[in-house]
């Protein structure tokens, strides 16, 4: 027998347990994300890479290379 679930009144760190260990349940998942878009204190990333970002990154990666004694 399956049992159920009431996502909306589950607390928010057993409700990520569930959904983290039932991957395939998008209607937890759902549930789950709006949550975290409703609550207060969440700290959200607005994702994305600049260009600045790349060159930083292309920057630092060079500097490593250079810095690495050749292995040979």
């Amino acid at each position: 027998m399956t049992q159920k679930f009431d996502f909306q009144t589950m607390p928010r760190r057993e409700l990520r347990a569930y959904v983290l260990s039932h991957r395939d349940d998008e209607h937890a998942l759902r549930i789950y994300m709006d949550r975290l878009k409703s609550e207060s204190g969440i700290i959200r990333h607005q994702g994305g890479v600049t260009t600045d970002d790349l060159a930083q990154l292309e920057q630092l990666l060079q500097n490593s290379v250079n810095q690495t004694p050749d292995a040979r």
